[in-house]
């Protein structure tokens, strides 16, 4: 595999999303938590735009609302305000503060004022962290995750353990779910490791939180996912089970201060890469694996079987972050699919064990690369440009507005396997029922 460059002098129509906009997303899987941009206001009104438009559900962030003269003179100034605006009038019990290319270029030592911020006022009872992420480099996965460390790193500090003095649970494990994965997926594996007896703490859970609800009143923290005492107890899991590779560097910060052990799961799609999940569940907890599951692989299989005249000889192009992307090419490979053309917006760890080449570009590229190809799989954005190639278009990843119900879609298990299966065999045979409609007329 070799990741590679097009060479051309500008983006066009840009697949990478802001390192923010993930850390944002990381923050909403936390119960009474509340993310503070550290920026102007349009850096909090992008992010909130673009996940409220996908998840359709209010987002809760706020900004520092910085202008020019506030950088140059004293940024931390306005943000020692909203902080302190933020935590007397809704007393959240999670304080994200997330940095931004403005705060960040003009090198504003923000991590150091909260933490003279939180010794002056002596803040107890709550977490506050702080999470630099520039947009010069990364992008929504690698911003997720490097909030996810940040809160980890916290959590640890304010547990006050040390290895060998804590009582890990072996009946309790912890999930660090990727940036990509849906509230339908989080919640099915939070429901494969419940079968096995396990009680499974989702770090963040945004199954709890973005999942859809009926509740009334206006909120400006966030409802749902997990509180923060279910993420301080995490810190007794006796395993922590990692998904994408960009939250390995989580889970290791686990295993080094508290000696957790860890597994990571690069891929966490298809037949193969649930069975490596279920065989791991199945050694740790010495329970078979539920007949439910034995029958969801049966179903899998007759699914792949029935499909395989739609998936024979076709080809796929897929823009997606570099963790979904390593996780749908496994499963079209599984299928059979011809992979054309595979772009990520940045170059990570993650797609380095690939055997086709991966592109480090826009959604240009992915046009460009994958002429000719059957299935485009990808965000909204990516839409115009399957339709002048001639794609079915397949919507997935972030942002998704043209489906609804798109961020319930579970693509995890041998069920998300088979409903991405049957999801992607039906938009084929759309496609080449219309190109036969349209060769017909213009005989």
């Amino acid at each position: 595999m070799t990741v590679k460059r097009r060479e051309k002098p500008l983006s066009v129509n840009p697949l990478r999303i802001g390192q923010s906009l993930g850390a944002v997303l990381a923050l909403q899987g936390c119960y009474r938590a509340l993310p503070i941009i550290h920026g102007a206001q349009g850096c909090s009104a992008f992010p909130k735009a673009l996940l409220t438009r996908h998840f359709r559900e209010p987002i809760a962030v706020q900004t520092s609302a910085l202008q020019e003269m506030d950088v140059i003179f004293d940024a931390n100034r306005n943000l020692e305000e909203a902080l302190h605006t933020v935590l007397t009038k809704h007393r959240p019990d999670i304080v994200g503060i997330i940095g931004s290319e403005l705060t960040d270029v003009a090198g504003a030592d923000y991590a150091g004022m909260l933490k003279q911020y939180k010794r002056e006022r002596n803040m107890r009872g709550g977490l506050a962290f702080a999470v630099t992420l520039p947009d010069l480099g990364g992008s929504m996965e690698s911003g997720f995750a490097a909030a996810v460390e940040a809160m980890i790193d916290e959590l640890i500090q304010q547990g006050g353990m040390l290895r060998g003095q804590r009582n890990p649970n072996p009946r309790q494990i912890t999930l660090l779910p990727a940036a990509s994965m849906t509230p339908g997926d989080v919640m099915e594996l939070k429901e494969i490791a419940g079968s096995f007896g396990f009680k499974a703490i989702a770090l963040p859970d945004v199954s709890t939180s973005l999942s859809g609800h009926l509740l009334t009143g206006f909120s400006p923290l966030t409802r749902g996912g997990v509180p923060l005492d279910s993420m301080m107890q995490s810190l007794q899991s006796g395993l922590t089970l990692a998904f994408g590779g960009s939250m390995e560097r989580a889970a290791r910060r686990l295993h080094n201060a508290l000696g957790t052990p860890y597994k990571v799961f690069p891929a966490s799609m298809g037949l193969r890469a649930t069975d490596q999940l279920m065989e791991t569940l199945q050694q740790i907890s010495g329970v078979p694996v539920p007949v439910r599951y034995r029958w969801e692989r049966e179903n899998l299989l007759d699914c792949m079987l029935d499909a395989h005249f739609q998936f024979a000889g076709a080809s796929a192009v897929a823009a997606l972050e570099s963790d979904h992307l390593r996780s749908v090419a496994g499963w079209l490979a599984e299928l059979g699919v011809e992979r054309r053309a595979l772009v990520v917006p940045c170059e990570t760890t993650a797609v380095s064990e690939l055997e086709e080449d991966v592109y480090v570009g826009d959604l240009d590229d992915a046009e460009a690369l994958g002429a000719g190809a059957d299935l485009w799989i990808g965000s909204s954005h990516g839409m115009a440009g399957a339709e002048r190639i001639g794609a079915a278009f397949m919507a997935a990843g972030f942002p998704v507005w043209n489906e609804l119900g798109a961020y319930m879609k579970v693509s995890v298990g041998y069920r998300g396997a088979m409903e991405w299966t049957n999801r992607a065999g039906n938009f084929l045979m759309r496609r080449e029922a219309q190109r036969h409609e349209g060769s017909v007329r213009h005989r």
